[in-house]
């Protein structure tokens, strides 16, 4: 996995977090969730709990994807500012309960 190419790179001070918008090459499938945090957080130099990954959009008939990427100072600022199903994908909050809807 490589990067192609950095779209958007800007630190967002309100919320003590730099937003990154890139696109990855990669070798076969699309990469998880987790080979992308690995991999942002060797190549930038930071801890993989910092690193959170809003988006894995491969583009159509390439080996490409566009990848959205927050990386925060700290993890507690993650953990107040992103959205719960996302700390979830990130083991970052526990999963609460069984399965969730109605009971019948």
């Amino acid at each position: 996995m490589e990067i192609v190419e950095v779209v958007k790179d800007w630190y967002n001070k309100l919320l003590n977090r730099r937003e990154l918008e890139l696109i990855i090459s990669y070798e076969s499938s699309t990469p998880r969730r987790e080979e992308v945090v690995k991999f942002i957080s060797t190549h930038f130099d930071t801890h993989p709990e910092r690193v959170i990954v809003e988006n894995i959009e491969s583009i159509f008939g390439s080996l490409r994807a566009r990848v959205h990427v927050h990386i925060y100072n700290d993890v507690e600022y993650a953990k107040k500012f992103e959205r719960k199903h996302i700390l979830k994908k990130h083991s970052l909050i526990q999963v609460e309960g069984g399965k969730g809807g109605k009971a019948s």
